[in-house]
């Protein structure tokens, strides 16, 4: 019998509007509304701001490929299994990753010099995994989702630590700022015994990329394990491992040391003495699959989530028809501030209308009767807050206040 799981994200996500999955449609792809979108786009649109503060070249790449590209990368060698084959006898294949891609953009500029590394590439990549059904879990699995995906392009140790580093910081802060704090790196390596068949490239550079992973999780004593035989099987990577509100792990933030890629594609930069060499990929993710990560969102909030994500942050309720323009008046200055409220003059009676917006589990509602209109007040119910009543001026303050620290 499945164990039942309070503030489970797939039944909030209906209730509150934001995403469902058709029972008759093959599981594994959610379809968004509305409400949801507008949580998921502002996610982007805040990881798309840090990608421009750390100067990442945005690109968009196709969702097909064919056996040619991904027999050059080695995933149709090492990773046939989860890829979706749309026609086959043509080998054309939908796209498991968007490395293979950034690897040819690189390479579309000739003659990159030293000077110009490292080279950052990023998109918010839609990609495709043939999941097996069992294997399937609401928004923490699925057969599509988009990833925000970014590679980096180094010429040495130095450079590849520093962006590590840099990748690092940025993740902690994403971590901070949705009050993220159960987590740990996962690191993963070859098998001890080092499988040829199972990974590609030279032994040096396995032992040289792990050494560097290595190094950096300890100095930055950050609580970590070892997985052997975990690793890509192009480079060594960590993972960021979170805990959700029922101690589950899941898989989120990743980066990647890839000395191989580059080699596959014939990847050069011209060095300071003119010599043609080839540049090492770190791959990146700071969120890994968005969905994943709005999924673990809503159960780590129980389903209230953090007000600056919301599409409706407050409703605005009149008890009665001639209360409207007051509400109305209320409704112009939160606009002015980028409130995002609404005003419900539907005629349902307040009792109503109040269990309307529990259900899709907006935090602020303002009730305003013939008190709050005579005295020029508002009255504040809001989550996990003693009711207020307050002049209209300090609710103002309050209200904003809330927001930003919400």
């Amino acid at each position: 019998m499945e164990k039942k799981i309070p503030y489970d994200h797939k039944k909030i996500g209906k209730r509150i509007k934001l995403f469902f999955f058709y029972k008759n449609l093959n599981t594994g792809l959610p379809i968004w509304l509305p409400y949801g979108i507008y949580i998921y786009n502002k996610i982007k649109n805040f990881i798309k701001k840090i990608n421009i503060i750390n100067k990442y070249n945005e690109v968009v790449t196709p969702n097909i490929g064919n056996y040619s590209l991904y027999k050059l990368s080695g995933h149709l060698d090492k990773y046939l299994k989860n890829i979706f084959k749309i026609e086959y006898k043509k080998k054309i294949f939908l796209n498991p990753m968007n490395c293979p891609y950034h690897c040819l953009i690189y390479k579309f500029y000739n003659n990159i010099s030293y000077k110009e590394l490292p080279i950052k590439f990023y998109e918010f990549g839609t990609v495709f995994r043939n999941e097996k059904s069992g294997e399937l879990n609401g928004l923490f699995r699925t057969k599509v989702f988009t990833q925000d995906d970014g590679h980096i392009f180094c010429k040495d140790i130095k450079e590849i630590v520093k962006e590590i580093d840099n990748i690092i910081n940025i993740i902690l802060l994403i971590y901070k700022k949705f009050n993220l704090k159960n987590y740990y790196i996962r690191l993963s390596l070859r098998d001890k015994n080092y499988i040829k068949n199972e990974y590609i490239g030279e032994k040096k550079n396995w032992i040289k990329s792990e050494k560097v992973l290595i190094n950096i999780i300890k100095k930055r004593k950050i609580n970590y394990n070892i997985s052997y035989g975990d690793a890509a099987f192009y480079g060594p990577k960590i993972d960021f491992i979170i805990k959700d509100s029922f101690n589950r792990s899941w898989q989120l933030s990743t980066i990647q040391i890839d000395y191989n890629t580059p080699k596959r594609f014939d990847l050069k930069y011209v060095d300071s003495k003119n010599r043609l060499l080839c540049p090492v990929m770190i791959h990146r993710a700071f969120l890994g699959s968005i969905e994943r990560f709005i999924g673990i969102l809503i159960e780590h909030y129980k389903g209230f989530l953090p007000v600056w994500l919301l599409k409706i942050q407050i409703v605005i309720i009149p008890i009665y028809i001639n209360h409207y323009k007051y509400c109305k008046l209320i409704f112009n200055y939160l606009i002015k501030k980028k409130v995002r409220c609404i005003i419900d003059n539907s005629s349902n009676n307040l009792n109503k209308k109040i269990k309307k917006f529990e259900k899709i589990n907006i935090p602020i509602m303002l009730i305003i009767g013939e008190k709050e209109k005579v005295e020029n007040r508002i009255f504040l119910r809001i989550k996990n807050k003693k009711n207020k009543n307050l002049k209209i001026k300090d609710a103002f303050k309050y209200i904003l206040e809330y927001i930003n620290n919400n």
